[in-house]
């Protein structure tokens, strides 16, 4: 598994970036979703897949921020959590780093368990919840239900967690670590989302 999907700039942190080809993407046509209502948390659609997990995980005793990641393999391509948790153990990892994955139908499935440290975000994992988006936005963009998706579960964290929804406290990947993710087709719309996102909560 860990051979067939090997260059994801989210699932691993010191990825190098995607060449300056793929990066001339960024002038797309795609247009950010404008959330127009908030559900609680609890409310949210999610989906479970049981996982096994090797290793103890601590809890995370707070959360001032949300990450925003996507899978970044070498194609487009959506992706299921139990592979997402094979490449994370094949890491030697406790399992799976991502709290939530949103895939390209906009349906979320739970990653690691919310109260739980990620492993998605060097040195950032102790304060923060990790969501990633399947495919590679490099290569291509999020759909439409998926961006909606994202926006809807970064105002239920914000919610749940008191977040003030700023640059500071939603962030991509690569504010935090040196990586493309999530993506250049999709990074230059992250201040809408949280202008998005601050209008409903």
């Amino acid at each position: 598994m860990a051979t067939k999907i090997i260059a994801g700039s989210a699932v691993f942190s010191f990825i190098p970036e995607i060449g300056e080809a793929a990066k001339k993407n960024e002038t797309s046509e795609f247009k950010l979703p404008s959330l127009k209502n908030f559900q609680a948390l609890d409310n949210l659609s999610i989906g479970k897949v049981n996982l096994d997990f090797t290793q103890p995980m601590d809890i995370r005793d707070k959360t001032s921020a949300v990450v925003i990641h996507h899978a970044g393999m070498r194609r487009d391509e959506d992706l299921d959590v139990p592979s997402i948790h094979d490449i994370h153990l094949g890491n030697g990892w406790a399992g799976i780093g991502y709290h939530y994955i949103i895939h390209k139908d906009g349906f979320i499935e739970q990653g690691r368990p919310l109260k739980f440290v990620g492993a998605h975000a060097w040195k950032n994992n102790g304060y923060t919840v990790g969501i990633c988006m399947t495919g590679n936005f490099d290569l291509g963009q999020p759909t439409f239900a998926q961006a909606l998706a994202t926006e809807q579960l970064v105002a239920a964290l914000c919610k749940k967690y008191k977040i003030k929804p700023t640059k500071k406290t939603i962030v991509g990947h690569r504010d935090l670590n040196d990586t493309s993710c999530p993506g250049a087709n999709f990074y230059p719309y992250l201040p809408k989302l949280i202008k998005n996102v601050k209008k409903v909560i």
